[in-house]
């Protein structure tokens, strides 16, 4: 032993001895380059790095603190991968002579701060940052949301100022300091050289906060969630990851092990068994002199068979090439599907109108001024713990989650699926049973690129431009002009689906900017809020209107006991300060999951009593549920939300990747997991429902990327 100690302790000293040798050794070196170079040369090397580098700290640090008004530790990553990607600027500005040079950092700078300012704006509006990816539809975005960017832009103005401030600065040091002639190719090797070292050791330091799920590691390695990536590694480091998926959109599916919590991880809280439909029919007292009721006939048994179709997965895998299509047929091969339930056909031969509320939450909902809304939220299904996530394209995404049942990862994934066979949306269900689904919208017609995506829902789509004719021509348009312009076109059928998307609700919330603000001013006039707040309510005011219309309409056509509707939002009103949301709440709204809350109204003339739903659940959960009710055809595997109904475990997921079940809230921003029964968590609780999350997205990605029903269904059903 003592033998091995002193060759230890040797080969440490020797280890040790070497160490400063190559210390000194480097240092001569440096010192040698120091003094050979002239003091032109070194201008022209070290003050654009440093220009560069400082610029880009700058403008990382300042936005971080626009956006989310404090600094944590994890600052450090967009610090530190500002010297890697600012000698690579300074090494972009040196193969040119000095003219060319100079007018490469004007521009450099120049379209640095106008990404930072964009960022600035659009995270301003929409609270999330912009994707390159949706580059295809910047026009619609301008002429929708011009009049809420200028108003960003005004009150934004000194930020952007703070955000231009390297443009002066790079004009004071270019006067005084910078030559910017060419440089030799051995010097422009050696910068190349140093940028991939100083990448490779800021890769290394991303090991500092571990490889756990969305650590700077996660994000940068794997996850890439852009409003993550963000903050976490700055908006430099996000946008090249931005440009690169861009640039490289198709990769082959890599998942996790497909983990489960269905039928392995029992409920916190044992659910009570929901209601039978007979339970809801109303019953008539009986008096004591009435004869003695003759025996309930024996109830039929309830069918809990997994709603599932005849899809051999593993055999399709087996004879895949593909290795996406491949992964995808294993993966749902692995999926427990949900069982079919007491409810499951209550709804069946029903008519159903679908809705998507535009900026619909549930400060919307006031008794005496929206009295529609408030007794469709309090009747029917009740649920009291629903959510509603903001995603990437607003109001599409929104839509997308509803209608297809998938979760939309990056930008436009609508769009994406308008050539793409989407066989459980509710337009082609429907459509197979020999009724004419049809959607209206009372806006153009070819925002979004609608007039494409939803007739390949299954929809005969009118909005205006292509049929639908409204009384006003003001912003935003009337929903109750909507309903009055649409509803007869399909009430007298034996049978309908109609799907909606109103406009009413939309921003700004100002009695001059919202043209449904401006009409109902005078019923919110004497309310206790803030002029925007009452503005918010008076145009959600229209949609209680049109919803009081409708349900006129479907009663004096004696079909209201017949028919479903089923209202969900597109988003929480995002473009507001969080404090209108405080206001209008009576408390400080929780930011992170509290936000996203929301109504989801399901409700027919026809229920005689109220079914409430306490778990948790969300837009992703309607198409499932929805295709239960109405006992319609479809795979409950393929489809990335549940049946509320079923005794499948409720998963709430959120477009950060946050997450809420039974048992916790887990906050994805900050790890923190909060335990909403107090019990101890199974193992690996959080990491498994972490890698159903995760595949989950990269699975939704995949089915639209390949067109995956038509791989499953090659001849349709």
């Amino acid at each position: 032993m003592g033998g091995e100690e002193k060759r230890d302790s040797k080969g440490f000293d020797l280890l040790r001895l070497r160490g400063k040798e190559y210390l000194k050794k480097a240092g001569d070196l440096l010192k040698k380059y120091w003094d050979y170079n002239d003091q032109k040369k070194r201008n022209n090397l070290i003050y654009p790095f440093g220009f560069f580098t400082g610029a880009l700290i700058y403008l990382e640090v300042i936005l971080h603190l626009l956006n989310y008004q404090r600094i944590d530790n994890k600052i450090i990553y967009p610090i530190l991968f500002a010297f890697p990607f600012g000698l690579l600027l300074a090494l972009l500005t040196g193969f040119f002579r000095a003219t060319i040079n100079k007018a490469l950092m004007w521009v450099i700078t120049a379209l640095i701060c106008l990404i930072f300012g964009i960022q600035l704006i659009y995270f301003y509006i929409f609270k999330v940052y912009f994707s390159f990816q949706s580059i295809g539809m910047a026009g619609d975005v301008f002429s929708e949301f011009g009049s809420d960017a200028m108003t960003a832009i005004r009150h934004n103005i000194s930020e952007l100022l703070l955000l231009c401030l390297p443009l002066p600065v790079l004009a004071i040091l270019l006067k005084d300091g910078f030559s910017c002639s060419k440089r030799e190719l051995k010097e422009q090797g050696a910068l190349g050289i140093g940028v991939l070292l100083l990448h490779f050791l800021v890769l290394i330091a991303l090991l500092i906060f571990g490889r756990g799920d969305y650590s700077p590691y996660d994000l940068y390695h794997h996850t890439k969630v852009p409003d993550l990536c963000g903050k976490q590694l700055g908006i430099a480091t996000m946008t090249r990851l931005d440009i690169s998926r861009l640039l490289n959109p198709k990769e082959d599916l890599k998942l996790a092990d497909f983990p489960t919590i269905q039928g392995k991880m029992p409920k916190a809280v044992p659910t009570p068994a929901p209601k039978s439909i007979q339970s809801m029919e109303a019953k008539p007292n009986r008096r004591k002199s009435d004869p003695t009721p003759s025996p309930l006939p024996t109830p039929t048994p309830v069918d809990t068979s997994p709603n599932i179709m005849e899809i051999d997965f593993a055999a399709l895998a087996e004879g895949e090439k593909d290795n996406t299509i491949k992964t995808l047929h294993e993966y749902f091969a692995s999926v427990t599907p949900t069982s079919k339930n007491k409810y499951t056909g209550m709804f069946q031969g029903y008519n159903l109108i679908m809705l998507t509320a535009e900026g619909f939450s549930p400060y919307a909902v006031h008794k005496e001024l929206t009295p529609t809304l408030y007794r469709l939220t309090q009747e029917g299904f009740v649920f009291n713990n629903f959510y509603t996530a903001l995603w990437q394209t607003s109001t599409s995404d929104g839509e997308y989650v509803v209608m297809t049942g998938l979760i939309p990862v990056g930008t436009r994934s609508m769009y994406r699926t308008r050539n793409n066979y989407m066989p459980f949306a509710l337009g082609h269900q429907f459509k197979r049973m020999g009724v004419e689904s049809k959607a209206y919208h009372n806006h153009t017609y070819t925002y979004y690129q609608r007039n494409e995506t939803h007739p390949n829902l299954g929809y005969l789509f009118k909005a205006k431009g292509n049929g639908l004719v409204l009384e006003s021509d003001v912003w935003p348009e009337s929903d109750l002009e909507m309903i009055n312009a649409t509803v007869n076109e399909y009430i007298g059928e034996e049978r309908f689906h109609v799907y909606y998307l109103t406009v009413s609700g939309h921003m700004n919330y100002t009695f001059m900017g919202n043209s449904m603000a401006y009409k109902n001013r005078k019923l919110v006039e004497d309310l206790p809020y803030s002029s925007d707040a009452k503005a918010y309510i008076a145009c959600q005011i229209e949609l209680d209107l049109a919803l009081e219309q409708l349900i006129r309409k479907l009663e004096e056509a004696h079909v209201a006991d017949r028919t479903v509707i089923a209202l969900s939002a597109d988003h929480y009103p995002y473009g507001w300060e969080k404090e209108k949301l405080d206001e209008l709440a009576g408390h400080e709204v929780d930011p992170n999951f509290e936000v996203y809350r929301n109504h989801f109204i399901l409700w027919s003339a026809g229920m005689k009593q109220n079914i409430i739903v306490d778990e948790p659940c969300s837009s992703l959960d309607i198409l499932p549920t929805l295709s239960n009710l109405f006992g319609l055809e479809y795979d409950s595997r393929l489809l990335m939300g549940r049946d509320v109904f079923s005794d499948a475990p409720p998963l709430v997921i959120l477009s950060d990747r946050s997450f809420i079940t039974d048992r916790v809230r887990y906050n994805s921003k900050t790890g923190e997991v909060i335990n909403l029964t107090g019990e101890e968590l199974p193992e690996d609780y959080i990491k498994t429902i972490n890698s159903i999350v995760k595949n989950k997205f990269s699975v939704s990605k995949s089915i639209v990327e390949k067109n995956y029903y038509r791989h499953v269904f090659p001849e349709g059903f």
